[in-house]
């Protein structure tokens, strides 16, 4: 039964410098997507999109699970509730649909560390954020075809994620895979034996991300969404210009000076 904190709190934000974790806070429903947590992560995506303080994003699960993906019950109420030309379900899936893009492109570094279930939707953040993190015993895949529906707004972010032979072997079966064949797939990159040695991997990880520039990581980001949707010539040109106005600036500037002198780079945009 969910609680006033969690129904109030649906995500948990903990700013340590550049690095921003948050936790998915429903683990009554093994933090079940449903409107106030979709309007938390729209309202943080908002901010995100803008917020130079924050270089790297990490999302865990509270309660021992991910995400399991939408919450059925508030789905099942919404669709008893459509009416001739209002379906509110519907509306819904497009909001995850624009919600799942936007952190696809987010200027920061994600990173998803996935204990216990990620289904559905929660499967589809493993394959949306930037680099994924998993325990060696977790159950992900794309859940939805076995009660019924499509994995609609998922679907790319797997397709891009995994290719569209091992999209279609996991959407169109059902399956649950566990850490070891997470990272066989491409879904995760990194498998952990144990809480120890995750939370190890996640801080060596977060370290070397700390050791890029955050504008070069945003715009190395930028130049590769855009593979396979924006025509080869007009990616060299747009992938040329960022690379001299990084060149150019401050950051690059320093790094390259940094690299000179055999010392660790301070980031300007950091302060």
């Amino acid at each position: 039964m969910s609680t006033p904190e969690t129904e109030a709190n649906p995500l948990l934000l903990d700013q340590q410098g550049g690095r921003l974790y948050v936790t998915f806070n429903r683990p009554e429903r093994r933090n079940a997507l449903n409107d106030a947590m979709l309007l938390a992560l729209e309202n943080l995506i908002t901010r995100l999109e803008s917020d130079h303080s924050v270089r790297s994003v990490i999302v865990r699960g509270a309660g021992g699970h991910f995400c399991a993906g939408g919450d059925i019950r508030e789905r099942r109420a919404q669709t008893n509730d459509s009416r001739p030309g209002v379906d509110i379900a519907m509306e819904r899936n497009f909001r995850a649909g624009r919600m799942f893009l936007r952190l696809a492109n987010l200027p920061q570094t994600t990173v998803a560390v996935v204990e216990g279930f990620a289904l559905g939707g929660g499967f589809g953040f493993a394959c949306t954020f930037d680099i994924t993190l998993v325990m060696h015993n977790v159950q992900i895949g794309m859940s939805e075809t076995r009660i019924g529906v499509a994995p609609a707004q998922i679907s790319p972010h797997v397709v891009r994620r995994v290719g569209l032979s091992n999209a279609r072997y996991l959407g169109l079966t059902g399956r649950r895979i566990n850490g070891a064949e997470a990272v066989r797939m491409g879904v995760a990159h990194e498998v952990a034996q144990s809480t120890e040695e995750l939370d190890a991997r996640l801080a060596s990880l977060l370290d070397d991300i700390d050791a890029c520039g955050p504008m070069a990581c945003s715009a190395t980001k930028a130049i590769m969404n855009r593979v396979g949707e924006m025509p080869l010539d007009a990616l060299i040109e747009y992938a040329g210009c960022r690379f001299g106005e990084l060149n150019r600036g401050p950051e690059g500037v320093e790094g390259q000076q940094a690299f000179l002198e055999k010392r660790k780079p301070r980031w300007p945009s950091l302060g």
